[in-house]
């Protein structure tokens, strides 16, 4: 009898706890729906609504402070060094990948921070050549960021393109302007393509002609597809024909080329993992040795002849890396 009361107590016990289990679940569910989700909608909608206006003044004030800083001490070392046309690219390439920041203060964070990278590889090594390469990492630091936001902004608009494309080309069919159709487009899809049609109403409703608006809009997105776009329009603009069909076929050869790029993606998932795997593993035998065997690791790298060995190692990997990205790497 206590053998199958007590047997009974558990199956009560399990079933509680799977009940009780349940019911967190069901309320987190309900809590979600009914709480979280129509408030997140609401912050959308107002996002939406709104229009962004705090982004558009600061683009205004970084183009202001760019018109303003010609004369800066930095810009005109750069003019004299490297030309002016190369800080002018880099003022492009910083709109591009929506850091708001003038070439001169992305230049002095690039200094700072190889500076403060120099002095403590030089603090703890008391070398001059470790002390350059401790600056390397830091100072590179910003231009990788930069490369990965121009990256990450330019995959973004690139799934907007097909979307954007038919809504533009629906509403030509309906009877709109191009300028009308860009305000349409900029309040019904998300950014960075909202915001970038956005800036572009904006700006030929301020003075600039279409062409000019859509060639900066050019500038700031680097967007094979954002090019085909504006070249079609300017086109157009000059000779005449059908915006519409060739804004649908625009979207066409986009949804087209993502599809492709998805393909060869799946294809080359095999030698992105084993590029991982191979350039993460030397790393993680380090650790792991260093780890379990510690006063080995410590002969071998208090031995002049292991440090170098070891830098050669990871210039190996990372030459390594770098080929088995471009045989990965397949341009669509």
């Amino acid at each position: 009898m206590n053998l199958l009361s007590n047997r009974a107590w558990e199956i009560n016990y399990v079933i509680g706890l799977c009940g009780a289990f349940t019911a967190v679940c069901l309320l987190v569910y309900a809590f979600n729906q009914f709480v979280i989700e129509p408030l997140r909608q609401r912050r959308k909608l107002e996002h939406r609504l709104k229009g962004r206006a705090k982004d558009l003044e600061v683009r205004a004030q970084i183009f202001k402070a760019y018109r303003e800083s010609r004369q800066s001490p930095i810009l005109a070392i750069m003019e004299r060094v490297a030309g002016w046309g190369k800080v002018e690219n880099l003022q492009r390439q910083l709109l591009q990948g929506d850091i708001y920041l003038s070439p001169s203060t992305f230049l002095c964070m690039i200094g700072i921070l190889g500076a403060i990278g120099f002095i403590l590889g030089v603090t703890l090594t008391n070398t001059l050549f470790w002390g350059g390469l401790a600056a390397l990492p830091p100072a590179l630091a910003p231009i990788l960021v930069l490369r990965w936001k121009k990256s990450r902004k330019s995959k973004l608009f690139e799934k907007q393109m097909p979307e954007a494309m038919e809504l533009l080309a629906r509403s030509m069919r309906a009877g709109h302007t191009l300028a009308g159709t860009l305000e349409l487009v900029s309040r019904e899809t998300r950014p960075p393509l909202g915001m970038e049609m956005r800036v572009t109403f904006e700006e030929q409703r301020l003075g600039l002609s279409m062409p000019q608006a859509l060639r900066r809009m050019g500038e700031r997105v680097a967007s094979r597809d954002l090019r085909y776009f504006v070249t079609a329009v300017l086109i157009q603009s000059e000779t005449g024909g059908n915006l519409a069909e060739i804004l649908e076929n625009i979207g066409l050869i986009v949804r087209e080329r993502l599809k492709l790029k998805g393909k060869v993606r799946g294809l080359t998932a095999e030698g992105r993992f084993s590029a991982i795997i191979l350039g993460l593993l030397p790393v993680v035998t380090f650790l792991a040795i260093f780890l379990l065997n510690r006063e080995y690791m410590k002969g071998f790298l208090a031995d002049p002849l292991g440090v170098k060995l070891m830098a050669v190692g990871v210039i190996n990997i990372l030459l390594g890396a770098m080929v088995m990205k471009k045989m990965v790497s397949i341009k669509v």
